[in-house]
């Protein structure tokens, strides 16, 4: 009822438009605001045609007028695609799409790499199954505008406190931030909406650094202290312990993020760096004698071997330190997190923890910045990440393999609490149908929770980094929020396939990067051919191998991949040895492309005659036009071969698609996204043997036919089941067999989204 309130008032208030579109698009909306008969997503359109008209025809952009005209055009079209829609349901062509929410009053649970949830229909009805969060940080903008957002849909937000907001003077407690913070987590209760507490050490007061000066070391990025001088320690929990209690019984705060963005690298003011490194040093050696037979020095005892206090230039000179440097430095930030994490789990016990770590993986500069996977993801119960995708290929497989190579450290619920999806700054056009086609693929390939950068706005500074975000673009915010409603509707599906266990792993090596950082092209093109192959791959830190893990994470893992992996560390290369071994007797493999790991770490060769009879080398990868069909011939030495793929109607592999299928509860789901701006070629899905399969597809918003031939506009996404058709049909009869199926996704939409 609040709601028809709401958008009742806001008619009232807005008159007509005289343009025939927004006069057609009101009068079917009046229809249905009279009747109640919106569904989430008429509601959320409705609320957001409404808002930005206002904004259009208000002062909002007269510091950017060339986004005004770029969100008068995209509420047009807004307009234009919801009449149809509501025109189409009123004359029975089409259906209302249910949408289920949250059930209040509880939180997801944690089920492997899933959130799952009793959710509760619009008829009323309840049910478990994977849930998806989604919604907006992370400031003040978000906190006044949160009723709204919530009127919207959205279920998750984000906020943040540091230090300086708590004791901004010594020994004085503030309690502004804990006030503000008690207002939102009650209106997010209201709608079923979730908060993720940032916690950012960062915000430090000055007062802090005036009675410490030894405490002020810039490491990089955001963090500008000595994370373990003892005052560091004890203003962090003076501070967290204070205040964290003071939200404890907020039914609305869920989760945390312990750091924002942390990286490390600039340890040349830090006066506990020299002494922490020797103990590191003599923690793992036992001898000095020990570590001079690994590098191949003569040191004469431990504080001999001076820290890397800068990062040196790339590329490096080698240098044995440099690999032992890199595990100090990472093991010593996330010791240093996880600390903070004990704090908060003292006071907020039972909520999630994730650290949002920011993408340090892969060039020589980021190994140095203390962000390693493996280590970050021991921390709590999520795998917390900050990052986003641009409109090009390149970007979209870069944020794939990071995904994965958080999968492949740790099986967790993957969250990016700071989901960059447009560019700061911006006032370029954003393609149409971008936003929801990235937002799409992070959810089939392993995203549970989204928190999307950044719903707030600067009215006086044209240089804001607000400037161009979702505050500002009606058509990214109609997109962002129709993928988060289409992926709570759609749950079971998106999580089988991001959950599908995978048969090739993909080894990541620290060591190999950091003396061989040609192998980054290799590891990116494997990842990319296994992918466009439709084939479901992990990315595998070297630790896991070096843990024993490999055999119980990966139960289905048929082969690994090694990219150009020359160096590994010898714990590494014992777990490699294990799975090779592994192979003679269940059918397990080792691909290794351009190279084998012949040395360790620190330059030293070793004997790697196992490879002679238990690995398949491929000197290099072919063209990037023909590598994923030769890796598909590569894969399909192993058994591993994709059962269904996509095509063109001429048999050929189309060029810029993300494809996956799974099997849930008997039936095959697939879905396919258009990673480009240019529409695709009519194409086909295939089973095995090259029989066209027809596909309906269920994340349309209107009924559809079944297909066995398609396009896909520019970004669009796809997903519903297929069905092979049967032999001998082909074209309409096989379009009317599968129509009248009792398994179509579209025909019978409410029923069968809830098996």
């Amino acid at each position: 009822m609040r709601y028809f309130l709401l958008i009742s008032a806001a008619l009232a208030a807005f008159p007509l438009a005289a343009d025939d579109v927004f006069a057609e698009y009101q009068k079917q909306a009046d229809s249905y605001l009279q009747e109640r008969k919106f569904d989430a997503y008429g509601r959320m359109r409705y609320l957001l045609i409404q808002r930005y008209q206002t904004q259009v025809k208000g002062s909002f952009y007269n510091n950017v007028p060339e986004l005004r005209e770029a969100a008068r055009q995209e509420i047009e079209e807004i307009a234009v695609m919801e009449s149809r829609r509501l025109r189409a349901i009123m004359e029975g062509r089409t259906a209302t799409v249910p949408v289920p929410v949250r059930k209040k009053g509880e939180y997801p649970r944690i089920q492997g790499a899933e959130l799952v949830q009793n959710v509760v229909w619009p008829d009323g009805k309840t049910e478990e199954r994977p849930v998806y969060l989604f919604g907006f940080g992370a400031f003040r903008g978000m906190w006044s505008d949160l009723e709204f957002l919530g009127n919207l849909g959205i279920n998750y937000i984000q906020a943040e406190v540091g230090p300086s907001h708590i004791y901004p003077e010594e020994n004085r407690y503030d309690n502004t931030r804990e006030k503000e913070f008690r207002a939102l987590l009650s209106t997010a209760e209201k709608y079923g909406i979730l908060m993720d507490l940032l916690i950012s050490p960062h915000y430090l007061p000055q007062w802090f650094f005036d009675k410490n000066p030894d405490a002020k070391v810039h490491l990089g990025g955001f963090l500008r202290v000595g994370l373990n001088r003892p005052a560091t320690q004890e203003l962090m929990r003076q501070c967290y312990s204070k205040f964290l209690p003071q939200l404890a019984s907020q039914p609305a705060l869920w989760s945390i993020s312990v750091t924002n963005e942390p990286v490390a690298f600039l340890w040349n003011k830090d006066v506990d760096t020299p002494r922490l490194w020797h103990e590191y040093l003599s923690r793992k050696y036992r001898s000095i004698a020990d570590l001079n037979r690994k590098w191949g020095t003569e040191y004469p005892d431990f504080k001999a071997v001076e820290p890397v206090l800068t990062p040196p230039r790339v590329p490096f000179a080698f240098d044995p330190r440099l690999y032992d440097w890199t595990d100090f430095n990472a093991a010593r930030l996330a010791g240093w997190i996880a600390g903070l994490g004990r704090t908060a789990r003292e006071y907020l016990p039972g909520k999630p923890q994730g650290t949002k770590m920011i993408q340090r993986n892969f060039r020589q500069y980021d190994l140095m910045q203390g962000v390693d996977v493996y280590h970050f993801t021991r921390n709590g119960e999520l795998n917390g990440f900050d990052g986003g995708t641009r409109p090009d290929i390149g970007s979209f497989m870069h944020q794939m393999v990071a995904r994965s190579l958080l999968l492949g450290a740790r099986k967790a619920p993957l969250i990016n609490s700071e989901h960059h999806l447009l560019r700061d700054r911006n006032v370029e056009p954003v393609p149409a149908g971008f936003v929801r086609a990235a937002f799409f693929t992070d959810a089939l390939t392993g995203l549970n929770g989204s928190i999307a950068w950044n719903w707030d706005w600067d009215g006086s500074n044209r240089n804001s980094p607000f400037i161009g975000l979702f505050r500002y673009r009606p058509r990214a915010t109609e997109e962002y929020v129709r993928t988060g409603l289409d992926l709570m509707r759609l749950a079971p599906e998106v999580a089988a396939i991001s959950g599908a266990e995978p048969e090739v792993g993909i080894l990541y090596s620290r060591a190999n990067l950091l003396w061989n950082q040609e192998s980054i092209e290799t590891l990116n093109r494997t990842f990319a051919a296994v992918s466009a192959a439709g084939i479901q791959a992990v990315v595998i830190p070297d630790q896991v191998l070096a843990s024993g893990e490999l055999a119980e994470r990966f139960p289905e893992l048929k082969v690994l991949i090694l990219p150009d992996v020359r160096y590994l560390p010898d714990e590494a290369f014992t777990g490699l040895e294990i799975f090779m071994q592994q192979g003679f007797h269940s059918s397990r493999g080792v691909l290794a492309v351009g190279g084998i790991p012949d040395k360790t770490p620190y330059g030293k060769k070793r004997d790697t005659a196992i490879f002679d009879d238990t690995a398949v080398l491929i000197e290099q990868l072919p063209a990037a036009d023909v590598e994923a069909a030769a890796m598909t011939r590569q894969l399909e030495k192993f058994a591993v071969k994709p059962e269904f793929r996509i095509c063109t109607v001429d048999g050929k592999s189309p060029q810029n698609i993300f494809f996956r299928t799974a099997v849930r509860n008997g039936r095959r789901i697939a879905a396919v996204v258009n990673l480009s701006d240019s529409p695709t070629p009519e194409l086909r899905w295939v089973d095995a043997s090259g029989k066209p399969c027809t596909i309906t597809d269920a994340a349309s918003l209107v009924q559809q036919k079944a297909e066995t031939n398609f396009r896909l506009k520019p970004w669009q996404v796809m997903l519903g089941e297929l069905n092979s058709q049967p032999k001998g049909k082909s074209g309409a009869s096989a379009m009317k067999q599968a129509e009248n199926s009792p398994k179509d996704m579209t025909q019978n939409r409410s029923q069968i989204l809830r098996k």
